[in-house]
């Protein structure tokens, strides 16, 4: 019998992973404890480009590997709980990017392209990681770092994430960084950079402290790590549990204007929207990003004043009506996620935070940020749908949205 995607439940991923910049490989060796059937005769994993090599356990019968996946065949058991080591190699095109003039990599969403896990967003795990890098560079991994040891020329890192978060929040990046470290509260706040002074990563990075307010007092819970780290390098945006990379040459962006801190407030609201609130499958992606793109307005607001809000808002409103007129409008909810157009993207993104905008405006003040604290609370840690974003504001509100929903959500306006 063949086991569904929907019975797996990873428990923890162990990972050591050891990189080649010269050549741009990997190798590694992740540890998979987790949750199936006992009559399921077979496990799947993400694998996307990997070139798996071993895969031990006392209950592995053999593997193969298509289309990105592993197929993992399974001898007969009584119990639920397993435990496998899968060691592999890999090169891939994306995932994880060598910057070797640098001398720096980083990992970007994809993670089953630098290790063997279950892609989908509505399966939660712990996740430790173990990297050796060369001296004289810094490591910065989801979770807390806990050991550090010197071996000859190398640093060996051990980071650890004791809480579960879906395996697309997980990363690291590796570079001879800059670093400036403050704290706020509790919570160490880590700012890096290869071509950024510590006075300019102080100045570029300044308003993370009051984000961080901002949305504890939004979403009524306070952020989840010790610490918080953000990464300017290569040309991506990206949230990862605990820390986020930001494209290179927006360090520039920000010391040319105060104002524009959207990307440093969407990241980072990702830390509450997205990665541990979660949709449950990527047809309801709009909860992620619509959310994060929102949130990162609302602080513009709090921070700047209402007519940057507007501007803000008016600018989503543009990119969404530039979709629409195209005739390429869609529900925000997705029949298929599989293969996003930029059209589609841009509707999660801009549609689902202007639609978000217009539901302030339907409920109010006080019953749009009750709802969305209600919202946040209640579905901390979990994964959701658009249906139980719905019913949350609902219950918080005492108001039948459904009609809301219908026209700006679950279909197309017009």
């Amino acid at each position: 019998m063949s086991s569904k995607t929907n019975d797996l439940n990873v428990l923890s991923y162990e990972l050591l992973l050891s990189t080649d910049m010269s050549n741009e490989r990997f190798t590694g060796t992740v540890n998979i404890s987790f949750l199936i059937s006992p009559e399921a005769r077979e496990v799947v994993f993400d694998c996307g480009n990997l070139q798996i090599t071993e895969i031990t356990g006392s209950k592995v019968a053999g593997f193969t590997q298509k289309n990105k996946k592993v197929i993992i065949s399974l001898n007969s058991r009584d119990k639920t709980e397993n435990h496998i080591q899968i060691t592999y190699s890999g090169s891939p095109s994306h995932g994880i990017v060598f910057i070797p003039k640098s001398q720096s990599i980083y990992t970007v969403f994809s993670t089953s392209q630098w290790m063997v896990c279950n892609d989908s967003p509505n399966d939660r795990a712990t996740f430790k990681i173990e990297l050796s890098i060369p001296n004289g560079s810094l490591c910065i991994a989801s979770g807390v770092l806990k050991n550090t040891s010197n071996k000859g020329d190398k640093t060996q890192y051990s980071w650890v994430q004791d809480y579960e978060s879906p395996s697309y929040t997980y990363g690291f990046a590796i570079g001879p960084f800059n670093k400036f470290q403050e704290t706020h509260g509790k919570i160490s706040l880590n700012y890096y950079s290869t071509n950024h002074t510590l006075e300019q990563l102080k100045t570029i990075f300044r308003p993370t402290g009051e984000i961080i307010d901002f949305f504890e007092a939004k979403s009524g819970i306070p952020y989840v790590q010790s610490s918080y780290s953000q990464i300017l390098i290569g040309n991506h945006y990206q949230e990862m549990s605990g820390f986020s990379v930001l494209k290179e040459s927006y360090g520039e962006l920000v010391m040319n204007d105060s104002t524009e801190t959207n990307l440093i407030s969407h990241e980072l609201a990702h830390q509450w929207w997205g990665n541990m609130i979660t949709c449950e499958d990527w047809n309801h992606f709009w909860l992620n990003e619509g959310l994060a793109t929102f949130m990162s307005a609302a602080f513009n607001e709090h921070k700047f004043g209402k007519h940057k809000y507007e501007s803000d808002i008016d600018s989503y409103r543009k990119v969404y009506e530039s979709v629409k007129n195209k005739g390429k409008d869609k529900s925000l909810v997705f029949d298929d996620w599989l293969n996003p157009t930029r059209e589609d993207r841009n509707l999660v993104y801009f549609k689902g935070a202007y639609v978000i905008h217009l539901l302030r405006m339907e409920l109010g003040e006080k019953d749009f940020w009750g709802g969305i604290k209600f919202y946040s609370q209640e579905y901390f840690g979990k994964s959701v749908n658009t249906l139980y974003f719905q019913k949350a504001m609902e219950e918080s509100t005492g108001r039948d949205l459904s009609a809301f929903f219908n026209k700006w959500i679950n279909k197309t306006e017009g």
